[in-house]
């Protein structure tokens, strides 16, 4: 019997989306860096946004730092348990508590563009700005100036708060064993989404905020601060979740020792949920946020947590999962293997959206379903391994609300693909790894039924050759190779994400036989890699402005590893 317990508190960068130029055509486009930002290892993160300040949960006056970023505040108690009750029979049981709070702060680009084109779009046009100019009084920002109308995503946590328990009891035959179980599970998700909007320029260095100005020379924003809530979104956002899930499920182990070459195996859960609670979504009100005694243009449409009008949530959901697998030994070095399942998830606060009968839960569409079926073959070699797996998968209506398109997204895909992995050790001194996956997807539903899934190449692969050395190879060099083929940004298949390998490397150093160190280097070439945009088409013969999530650029770490 094992107790034990863990506290977490963390802050880290939420790595959000970056500005980039786009040139040449939607089939063979040319990413490149925006002047002043650098894609791999910039932030539109400033000192010149650091707090947030608006409305509250229930209505009051909060502030919040940016620079807390991801911030999960976690405490948890748990209890691992196994008996032998003797005559075969035993019994296991795994359970935890967690308390959760934190938060989550980060400025997220709703567009990049030019001064002379944000002036002339329908934000601007429709609250009255003529012209820019710095909040820190650096006077007027050119008109071919690249700027980032910001959301600045900031959601608290409240209550995050679960238990989850597991308890099995097995018992052994000749060549049977059975396991019959009982999941439990609660899980809160309680928070809020109290996001601004600021205005902001396109820097990776130090970005100044920004101000609008009218024809008659008023300044229509503070401090950059264009509007509390997320005005670039439609003022779409402001929430608040107060939910409870509730899920139940007993299941059922067997495996079969058929013959010394043949393995059967078969599992079946049957999860029942029941979700309680509330959502609210925004209201607007006329608020002096900086109680000056003056109403600014964001002061007079501020927004805020409708708490006096939930939507009451009430329904419950129940599925059948199962897998069937088997595995034929065909000699002591090689076997096939085959499996096939299905299975679900509840979508949860995703679905919170719609404007659906939360109460009603025949019209509550609450869970994604996938099956898949594999079937395989693994050969071990002298000096390497092999393994080739072929597999079929379908999702049944995944999907939930998308806050950054302010769409929600329901799909059915169906994809079929090959991975490969395997090893070979040349000598004492050198061996190699890798793998490879070619997935052929398509969307199986809706207006892009045919197309290829946003974000889905065609093939990722790796490969890690290391090389060991020193009187005991005890030190030892490796690199690995990480990389894709060509993606579309999106599910209209326009724009194409091209393909990238990022190359890694690191050396182990045993000092001592108790103190080792480690130097690792994260993309050695700081290779731009995208692996998604927010838009899905460019104009062709011009340059664009994106937004993009390239992976991080070039980082080195060095780690040293005392044992005692």
């Amino acid at each position: 019997m094992r107790l034990y317990a863990k506290y977490l508190n963390d802050r880290a960068i939420a790595y959000l989306p970056n500005p980039i130029q786009v040139t040449g055509t939607n089939a063979d486009p040319n990413f490149e860096n925006v002047p002043n930002f650098d894609a791999n290892n910039q932030t539109l993160h400033t000192p010149y946004l650091s707090q947030n300040v608006g409305l509250g949960e229930s209505g009051q006056l909060r502030r919040s730092n940016v620079s807390d970023g991801m911030n999960p505040i976690s405490t948890s108690v748990g209890m691992e348990a196994s008996f032998d009750l003797g005559d075969g029979f035993k019994i296991k049981n795994n359970g935890r508590f967690s308390f959760n709070k934190g938060g989550f702060n980060s400025p997220f680009p709703a567009s990049v563009s030019t001064v002379s084109d944000f002036l002339a779009g329908d934000f601007a046009t429709d609250n009255g700005y003529d012209s820019l100019v710095y909040a820190n009084g650096d006077g007027a920002v050119p008109s071919n100036s690249l700027i980032a109308p910001v959301v600045l995503f900031d959601t608290q946590l409240n209550n995050f708060n679960n238990f989850m328990n597991d308890i099995r009891l097995t018992k052994s035959f000749d060549n049977i064993d059975v396991t019959v179980g009982y999941f439990k599970g609660i899980q809160n998700v309680s928070m809020s989404w109290l996001w601004n909007s600021y205005l902001l320029e396109a820097r990776g260095d130090d970005a100044r905020l920004i101000d609008a100005v009218d024809a008659g020379g008023n300044t229509l924003s503070t401090n950059g601060l264009v509007g509390y809530g997320a005005a670039f979104f439609g003022n779409c956002c402001q929430r608040s979740y107060d939910t409870r899930y509730n899920t139940s499920a007993p299941y059922l182990a067997v495996a079969v020792e058929a013959s010394e070459k043949l393995n059967f195996d078969a599992s079946v859960r049957y999860d029942k949920g029941k979700v309680d609670g509330s959502f609210a979504g925004p209201v607007t009100s006329v608020n002096d946020i900086n109680n000056d005694g003056n109403i600014s243009l964001p002061e007079q449409t501020v927004q805020s947590i409708d708490l006096a009008n939930p939507t009451t949530v009430n329904y419950e959901y129940d599925y059948v999962s199962f897998s069937l697998g088997a595995n034929y030994l065909l000699n002591d070095d090689q076997a096939l293997f085959a499996r096939y399942s299905r299975g679900g998830s509840a979508k949860a606060d995703r679905i919170l959206f719609a404007g659906l009968d939360y109460i009603n839960s025949d019209r509550i569409n609450a869970l994604d379903f996938i099956n898949q079926a594999e079937i395989g073959y693994k050969r071990g070699f002298e000096r390497g391994s092999l393994y080739a797996t072929v597999f079929f998968a379908k999702t049944v209506e995944e999907g939930g609300f998308e806050a950054t398109s302010n769409s929600i997204i329901e799909n059915d895909y169906k994809s079929v693909g090959i991975e490969i992995e395997g090893s070979y050790r040349f000598s004492e001194s050198f061996d190699i790894r890798g793998g490879l996956t070619f997935t052929d997807a398509e969307i199986d539903s809706g207006d892009n039924a045919g197309n290829t899934p946003r974000r889905q190449p065609d093939f990722i692969y790796n490969f890690i050759p290391t090389f060991n050395f020193g009187k005991t190879n005890q030190n030892s060099f490796g690199l690995s190779f990480i990389g894709q083929s060509k993606a579309y940004a999106q599910d209209s298949n326009e724009l194409v994400l091209p393909g990238f390998v990022i190359i890694n490397s690191f050396v182990n150093l045993g000092i001592t036989d108790n103190l080792k160190a480690n130097l690792s280097a994260n993309n050695i070439f700081d290779s731009l890699g995208i692996t998604e945009s927010e838009e899905g088409s460019i104009v062709e013969g011009q340059t664009n402005y994106l937004r993009v999530r390239p992976v991080p650029g070039r980082s080195i770490s060095l780690g040293l590893n005392y044992s005692f």
